[in-house]
């Protein structure tokens, strides 16, 4: 049995059920594919240690707390004075609330993450759940063999997103994100996993906005890097219920990550 925890850290891509490689009789159907990117996750919570690089100049080491369950994944993103909830349910788009402050929904929900070019948005990777897929064929990214979807919505902040799913392990590589005349905005890219028991963990994920009219340049980018962290553990539900959420950013306002 293998799971990724990838759709959970951008939600970088943390994804929420444990399954066996076989992509044999999805080929084409991009719905069946994407319900098994969402639901390849650990059952386990987690702990995780991780860096935050919203420039290259600049680090930021800050918490990221992962609650599972059958229904949805939960996870805290924490540092002093801030923190993130992130509601990832298995059959819906995620839900954002920021410590101290009403749900954000809306333009609301575009706001960077402590400054990076990660906005709150990105990290629910709510183009997993948008309407109109299309299997486009199948693509080789980084030497590995993947399905290309692409996922369309009104109404969002991104109006297209290209996909690059692995086909073994169904673990989402690379997305690209468009605007509504077609432009492509911004990247989203996993870098290498490590294996952690039976559960693979990305080592880093970096997003890029790209300026209108203009390639990428190196600038824009951003990187979030996973180094350590606890892999089998059990966190209080209450942290996650967004209702008692403030009083968890109270506590990490006081008390630095470790």
């Amino acid at each position: 049995m293998r799971s990724f925890l990838t759709a959970a850290v951008l939600g970088v891509f943390f994804a929420a059920g444990t399954l066996q490689a076989d992509s044999g009789n999805l080929t084409n159907d991009a719905r069946a594919i994407l319900h098994r990117v969402v639901t390849n996750h650990p059952t386990q919570d987690f702990v995780l240690k991780a860096r935050l690089f919203p420039t290259r100049e600049k680090s930021i080491s800050f918490e990221i707390l992962v609650k599972n369950s059958a229904e949805d994944a939960r996870t805290i993103y924490r540092t002093s004075g801030f923190a993130l909830l992130v509601i990832q349910p298995a059959q819906a788009e995620p839900r954002f609330f920021l410590g101290g402050t009403n749900e954000l929904t809306g333009l609301r929900r575009m706001g960077k993450l402590l400054g990076s070019h990660f906005t709150y948005y990105d990290l629910g990777i709510p183009f997993l759940h948008w309407p109109n897929e299309k299997f486009l064929g199948e693509e080789l990214m980084r030497g590995r063999q993947c399905f290309l979807l692409e996922t369309a919505t009104t109404n969002a902040p991104y109006a297209r997103v290209k996909m690059w799913i692995d086909e073994e392990f169904f673990a989402l590589l690379r997305a690209e994100a468009f605007d509504d005349g077609g432009a492509l905005i911004k990247r989203f890219a996993i870098g290498s996993f490590k294996k952690i028991g039976d559960v693979w963990i990305p080592r880093g994920v970096e997003i890029a906005d790209v300026p209108p009219g203009q390639a990428l340049p190196a600038q824009e980018k951003s990187r979030l890097e996973i180094y350590d962290g606890n892999y089998d553990t059990k966190l209080p539900v209450e942290w996650f219920l967004p209702e008692r959420f403030a009083e968890l950013q109270d506590a990490s306002a006081r008390t630095p990550p470790r």
